[in-house]
Parts: C-alpha cells; sequence; structure tokens
C-alpha cells in the first residue's frame, strides 16, 4: 500500500527558482528512491500568491495536514504579504503535537556572499547553501532523512 507524505515548502519571492526545483526534485527521488518503499511524496508550496494573508486559513490547515515543512529563507522572514514567521511557529507547534502527522521541521539558509550572518530571532538553519547545486544536495538530504525515517519503522 501506498504512502502520502506531504512536505510544505515555504519560499519567499525571490527564492521561485528554488520553489520549482524543490518540486522537480520531490518528482525524481519519489521515481528514483521512495516509490521502491512504496513511498510517496507529494509537494505543497505556495504559486502565484504575492499576497498570501486573504489564504492564510488555507495554508494554516495544509501545513497542519504535512508531514514536513521546509522552509528556505535568505535575510528575513519576508515581507508583510508574504511573512513566513507565523507560518514556521505553525509547524513546530504541530511538530510537537502527536494527534497531527508533522514529523520534521527544516530551515535552509541561502547565503549571498555580502550577506551578514541571519539576524538575531531567527531559527538556526539546518543547512546553508548558495547555489542551486548545494541547495539540490541540501534538499535530498533532507528527502534521504525522511525516507530513512518512514523506511525504519
Amino acid at each position: 500500500m501506498l504512502q502520502l507524505h506531504r512536505v510544505f515548502c515555504a519560499t519567499p519571492w525571490e527564492l521561485e527558482g528554488e520553489r520549482r526545483r524543490f518540486t522537480e526534485l520531490i518528482g525524481e527521488f519519489n521515481e528514483t528512491r521512495a516509490l521502491p518503499h512504496q513511498v510517496l511524496f507529494v509537494p505543497v508550496s505556495l504559486i502565484n500568491i504575492g499576497d498570501k494573508r486573504p489564504v492564510q486559513y488555507v495554508i494554516d490547515e495544509n501545513i497542519e495536514a504535512c508531514r514536513h515543512y521546509l522552509l528556505v529563507l535568505t535575510d528575513s522572514w519576508g515581507p508583510e504579504q508574504r511573512n513566513f514567521r507565523k507560518d514556521y511557529l505553525l509547524a513546530l507547534q504541530c511538530q510537537a503535537d502527536p494527534k497531527l502527522p508533522m514529523a520534521e521541521v527544516c530551515v535552509l539558509h541561502k547565503r549571498f556572499p555580502s550577506e551578514p550572518a541571519l539576524p538575531e530571532g531567527f531559527p538556526t538553519p539546518d543547512g546553508e547553501f548558495s547555489t542551486m547545486d548545494q541547495f539540490v544536495e541540501q534538499v535530498t538530504a533532507f528527502l534521504e532523512r525522511s525516507l530513512a525515517a518512514l523506511t525504519a519503522k
């Protein structure tokens, strides 16, 4: 029986390339690694939503229904219209609630050469990247960990 596991990927506007690559990576990973174990990861992300506030309730419902939450940050939580701070906090609450499927919350930070360290109050990233190849490595490692946890049960 195929197990479906939703993965929410939160990205700011300037990381649309990474969001798209995330979706492609999920498909590739499913095909080569997850499906032989009867696991299917389903990507969830914001597509063409400039202002997420009018649909925040639906976003919250999606986060609550996901097994994994991947937050990809640059140097801020995002503008008011597309800010992910409360979404991240909700994902942590979901992870702490045994009645919900959230098993892992992961933060990746895109570091630009001229950028100082993350601002105070940001979560410590689980990984950093500067290039798309490094992003692919980080997401693949995240998916490998997730699959290993699922298949160990």
